[in-house]
């Protein structure tokens, strides 16, 4: 994950200090080129995890960039693949990266199905880290949208898979969760 004012998911492939330096210095054109290039290597190659990969990367890329229509397609091209290697952490990734892009050009229906998507695959994939990051980002979007419910169920289902998770975090999850409960919503 980039640790800057974005907080998209990346591949491991490129260094994730080689991308805040392009994405401070404005550079993000050199990055698509460089992507763009990865992409071509590894679908000559006929290696399909690391065209995913790349294709993820240029997505978000294409994102920063504003470059929607093209951020989308790569998005969704790197899904497609990540399905057809049976990567659900992957394919998660590239959802949530999907469901950011929707939610940033106003799309804020279709990002809500997507953050939901996205944190079940994580959950399936054992990307837990990337699952609780994304729950958390569900929980805001509900937040922003007044549905405080669904909003304290996300935070406690996040505060259930998050690596590390210390007392305080326990008792957290419980706080949330106790409205559920006490509704009869909760489990």
């Amino acid at each position: 994950m980039l640790k800057s004012r974005h907080h998209f998911s990346w591949s491991k492939e490129m260094n994730q200090n080689q991308l805040q330096v392009y994405v401070q210095n404005n550079t993000l054109d050199e990055a698509a080129a460089i992507l763009e290039r990865e992409r071509t290597e590894a679908e000559t190659k006929g290696d399909k995890r690391q065209a995913a990969l790349a294709w993820n990367d240029l997505g978000v890329v294409y994102t920063l960039l504003d470059r929607t229509p093209d951020a989308r397609a790569a998005l969704e091209q790197a899904q497609l693949l990540f399905v057809e290697l049976g990567d659900a952490a992957g394919q998660g990734r590239a959802v949530g990266n999907l469901a950011q892009l929707e939610d940033r050009v106003g799309n804020s229906e279709a990002a809500g199905a997507l953050f939901m998507q996205a944190a079940d695959l994580l959950h399936e994939g054992n990307a837990f880290e990337d699952e609780y990051t994304t729950r958390k980002r569900l929980s805001r979007y509900y937040l922003s949208r007044g549905a405080t419910m669904q909003s304290l169920g996300e935070n406690a289902r996040a505060l259930t898979v998050k690596p590390n998770a210390n007392l305080w975090d326990q008792f957290l999850g419980w706080v949330y969760a106790l409205p559920l409960k006490l509704m009869g919503v909760g489990g």
